[in-house]
């Protein structure tokens, strides 16, 4: 039986499924042979470069209900947590440089997790109530023209430039020989890293009962996060990006 991958998100462990099993075709004959090499300078290198370091800010407002009435707040820890964080290159013609861009959007979900101790009157024990506090933001940032994304796009569709072969007649296409040219451009991924962050809130207490007890909080945040963005790349020894070659059209 063959294993249901139609999932569109990814796996608990992070990976994308495999695609689902298919056919194996019967091969006739097969060679390989290598074409002139992509000279490489021996003083560049592939590593992992530092594009920028984004200052992010994200609003939010948020109501939360607290599991009992509360007389007073005694303190409220909070954690920032990033869920997902996806860069998109968006190709920018006005670069000199080919397959270069340095426009990306910057797609960030994430949450607050706050750990609220309360009490419920002048004496007594402190409780603790734990809520996340949910954010998302959607931001396109600019980089120094020195550090620049590599991107590069690639056709699959067969019908963008398909081969076909005048048929034995001379009157029109063969319908039983034909094919076409069709490329893949593997990308690098722009990855994020949280470096710090910052939430600065007001607290505005509601739903007050006869006994001036509380148990909703209405919350406005500010949330400051820096995210650094990174990219591996071809260097080469002093200075930027060194150019790498991709099919084309």
């Amino acid at each position: 039986m063959k294993k249901n991958t139609g999932r569109c998100d990814r796996d608990k462990n992070g990976h994308c499924p495999p695609m689902m099993g298919v056919d194996k075709a019967k091969t006739h004959d097969t060679f390989c042979s290598v074409d002139e090499l992509q000279y490489t300078d021996p003083r560049s290198f592939e590593r992992t470069v530092a594009l920028t370091d984004a200052n992010i800010s994200a609003r939010v407002e948020a109501d939360i209900k607290l599991p009992t009435f509360a007389n007073d707040i005694k303190h409220i820890r909070k954690n920032v947590h990033l869920t997902q964080c996806q860069v998109i290159p968006i190709e920018n013609p006005s670069l000199s440089v080919a397959n270069q861009t340095n426009i990306l959007d910057v797609y960030v979900e994430g949450f607050v997790h706050k750990n609220i101790q309360y009490s419920e009157g002048p004496e007594g024990y402190v409780k603790d109530y734990s809520v996340n506090v949910p954010f998302k933001c959607y931001e396109r940032i600019t980089l120094p023209t020195l550090n620049t994304v590599l991107i590069a796009n690639s056709q699959k569709s067969n019908q963008i430039q398909e081969i076909r072969v005048i048929d034995d007649a001379g009157m029109g296409a063969d319908r039983c020989e034909f094919g076409s040219i069709t490329f893949e451009n593997l990308n690098e991924p722009v990855e994020c890293k949280l470096l710090r962050a910052r939430v600065s809130q007001r607290d505005f207490t509601k739903n007050f009962n006869t006994w001036g007890q509380f148990n909703k909080i209405t919350e406005k945040m500010a949330i400051d996060f820096v995210l650094r963005l990174t990219q591996v790349q071809r260097r080469a020894e002093a200075g930027g990006t060194l150019p790498e070659t991709f099919f084309e059209e």
